[in-house]
């Protein structure tokens, strides 16, 4: 048994300790979906990170910056992560007080309409279903190149791994090993890049190594990169994440799981700064590469090939089962997510017992993940299927009606069902004349704007000469009053503290990349340019 398989295997059974460690506190319905409501801002935050990093985050986003773009993800992240803020600024804090389960079931309280509930859920179901297929794929790959086993069997135990901890231990058990993950990765990347960077000229002579690199891509660290749209590219899609991490269930929904409104707050702060922070110090990982293997021809096994080849052997099983658990956290959070919205929104069995209640849940839970098991083995979707719906549908679709369901004076449940079902369909045609039309639908008029873009003018127009009924308005109006127990001053005086951490924070890495990068690159550009003349 080589050492990448002993990682594997230990991590998987801590990991699975955990999950039935807390399924033994499940003792009802709320438990199991929202963890009770007792999360911790710790807990929260591990949460919501480790389920939007994903095994995409140490891949797809790493050969992005590998491959000359990293200026361009870098304010995607930023921009992004202004979603942590603005999101339960907004959106989140109003969710939790409604006191549901689910966001399908947040709108049927607060529109009183079956149709919303039913079509978001839906919705929920195709996005996440996609989602969650394309990570089990991706994290089977990765086991199999760790283990040696063949597809069939790493697959089958990248999907018993995740649906068991899941199926027993429900959001109580999710939350838990997510943040056990989470600090697992953030601490052996870290550890793992200082070999990184001492294997490549160390990190403070990057700049003056790729700028004199032939081999880099050219104009890798310039303010626009290697392409002369990339800036637009990136505010374009630093938005519709944003907007995207404001409302989605897979980060959005995890509000409905806080101790209070004050967690939500201040993990959105320390969410926001881990994808800023952690993710730019993995993209200089992924570029310090570019000095001893440029041209890599599968720029996303980046991290994968440091991992073998420039660190001690304990440190790189340690990153790539690190990789590995944020393939599994994020998987267990889509697979937990979907199986909720099919058994309490599209389903809605009612039952009078709680406990069958929690039983039909775990049952439909296991259900699909078997279908998505076959999905998987049988190679049914392609991946470029999946990338279609495992996109920003969903913000597309409700991103609208989640703001105005708490703003919006005029927002009617006609007006929202057609903003709902208008956004998610102009959504999948203008992708498909994207994709195979070749319709050069970019930047502002990306399928996610176009959408939007629909989506609020039949919000309105389906609003016009509609009155909302007694029971929205009645439910809107208390969305506003905050909750006695959430009026401590001690509690206001703790977020301040974290609004003037966030505040600071960017101030100094502001600073500290105009002097460490834009500075030093154009130091580096000019010495280049004297040398040649």
């Amino acid at each position: 048994m080589n050492i990448y398989l002993w990682g594997v295997v230990i991590s998987i059974l801590l990991y699975l300790l955990a999950g039935f460690y807390a399924g033994r506190k499940v003792k009802n319905i709320e438990d199991y979906y929202v963890s009770g409501r007792n999360a911790s801002t710790f807990l929260i935050t591990g949460t919501m990170f480790a389920s939007m990093l994903s095994i995409n985050g140490f891949m797809g986003d790493t050969a992005y910056a590998y491959n000359g773009h990293i200026t361009s993800i870098v304010l995607i992240n930023t921009i992004c992560a202004c979603g942590y803020i603005i999101g339960p600024l907004l959106f989140g804090r109003f969710i939790r007080r409604a006191k549901v389960n689910t966001m399908p079931s947040y709108f049927f309280k607060r529109f009183n309409s079956i149709r919303i509930k039913r079509f978001a859920g839906i919705v929920t179901v195709i996005s996440l279903s996609a989602y969650f297929l394309s990570v089990i794929k991706g994290t089977s790959i990765l086991m199999e190149s760790l283990t040696g086993f063949n597809e069939t069997i790493a697959l089958l135990l990248s999907w018993g791994c995740i649906m068991i901890f899941t199926l027993y231990s429900g959001s109580k058990g999710v939350i838990l090993t997510d943040t056990i993950m989470c600090i697992f990765f953030l601490c052996i990347t870290i550890i793992a890049g200082s070999y990184v960077f001492n294997s490549t000229g160390g990190v403070s002579n990057l700049v003056s190594n790729l700028v004199n690199n032939p081999l880099a891509p050219d104009g890798i660290l310039s303010y626009k990169g290697s392409s002369d749209n990339s800036v637009f590219y990136a505010i374009t899609m630093g938005i519709i994440w944003m907007i995207t991490v404001s409302v989605s269930p897979w980060q959005a929904g995890r509000n409905l799981m806080a101790k209070n409104e004050h967690v939500i707050f201040r993990s959105g702060v320390l969410t926001a700064l881990l994808t800023v922070l952690f993710l730019f110090y993995l993209y200089l990982i992924a570029i310090s590469i570019i000095q001893i293997n440029p041209n890599m021809h599968k720029p996303e096994e980046v991290i994968i090939w440091a991992a073998y080849k420039t660190m001690p052997e304990i440190i790189g099983m340690l990153l790539l089962t690190g990789i590995m658990a944020a393939g599994l956290s994020s998987a267990s959070t889509f697979l937990s997510v979907v199986s909720f919205s099919i058994s309490s929104d599209i389903l809605d069995v009612k039952f009078k017992d709680e406990k069958k209640q929690l039983n039909f849940t775990r049952v439909v839970l296991f259900t699909f993940s078997i279908v998505i098991l076959i999905i998987a083995y049988y190679n049914i979707l392609s991946i470029r299927v999946i990338a279609w719906f495992a996109s920003t549908v969903i913000a597309a679709s409700w991103g609208y009606v989640a703001f105005a369901s708490v703003w919006s004076k005029k927002l009617t449940e006609r007006g929202a069902f057609y903003a709902m079902f208008s956004g998610f369909i102009t959504f999948i045609f203008a992708k498909l004349l994207k994709e195979y039309f070749n319709l050069p639908l970019e930047n502002f008029l990306d399928p996610f704007f176009i959408a939007t873009f629909m989506s609020i003018l039949c919000g309105i127009l389906g609003s016009r000469n509609q009155i909302k009924t007694k029971e929205e308005i009645i439910f809107q109006t208390n969305l506003h009053i905050v909750p006695k127990k959430e009026s401590k001053i001690s509690d206001y005086k703790k977020d301040k503290t974290f609004a003037w951490i966030i505040i600071l924070s960017g101030i100094l890495i502001s600073i500290l990349l105009i002097k460490y990068w834009a500075f030093a690159y154009e130091d580096a550009i000019n010495l280049k340019l004297s040398m040649q003349n």
